[in-house]
């Protein structure tokens, strides 16, 4: 079954290609589509909004079942934030968008000065994740969370991952980044790994059902 993943994010796409692995299920990406997927406004005020609004969208522009994913920090001593607004967060506060690695870097300065002087105890911080599954006629099929508790570092460490990995000291890893973890120890623990996990029951009777 062919599966459309409505990311650009390489990293993302990796991660879910490796946790479909033995599945009957071939993942592909924008590019592998041929064409570009219509830009969706990701204006909702969960997770779940912005995640099945973007797979139903994305589906129907297919014809082919898609996922898609909403994910973010959201830090406890700045009340959720940044939340929704996780990837272009730094952009509230700067002249137009970045591409994604400075984006990225411009994100983990601000998130690091806006929790300049906090202590550890305030430091806690929640990854979350959402992934919608969406059907070409219309119908969202199923939607997940993953999360995976941690705190924010004071520098960055590791050169893996992406976002704000190298500043999230995961709990169930003490002493490493997120971004220092091996790409299957970070599947292991983290909110997307999470979220995959739930959705691969899904994805195996879709797959099935394909096939039968």
């Amino acid at each position: 079954m062919d599966l459309l993943f409505g990311t650009t994010n390489p990293g993302k796409l990796r991660e879910l290609r490796r946790l479909v692995a033995g599945l009957h299920v071939r993942v592909l990406s924008p590019e592998e589509l041929g064409r570009p997927l219509p830009e969706v406004e990701e204006d909702g005020e969960s997770f779940e909004e912005n995640a099945a609004k973007k797979a139903l969208e994305w589906a129907r522009f297919s014809g082919l079942h898609a996922v898609a994913d909403d994910s973010g920090l959201c830090v406890d001593a700045l009340g959720g934030a940044p939340g929704v607004r996780s990837a272009r967060w730094s952009e509230e506060h700067l002249p137009g968008s970045l591409p994604r690695e400075p984006r990225d870097e411009a994100n983990n300065d601000l998130l690091l000065a806006r929790l300049a002087g906090v202590a550890e105890p305030g430091r806690g911080a929640e990854y979350r994740a959402v992934l919608a599954l969406a059907g070409p006629d219309g119908r969202v099929l199923a939607s997940v969370r993953g999360g995976c508790r941690g705190r924010i570092g004071r520098a960055r460490r590791g050169a893996g991952g992406f976002g704000y990995d190298p500043l999230f000291l995961p709990d169930a890893q003490p002493g490493a980044t997120m971004a220092e973890l091996t790409p299957e120890a970070k599947d292991a623990i983290s909110h997307r790994g999470a979220a995959f996990r739930l959705l691969l029951p899904h994805l195996a009777t879709l797959a099935a059902s394909v096939r039968s």
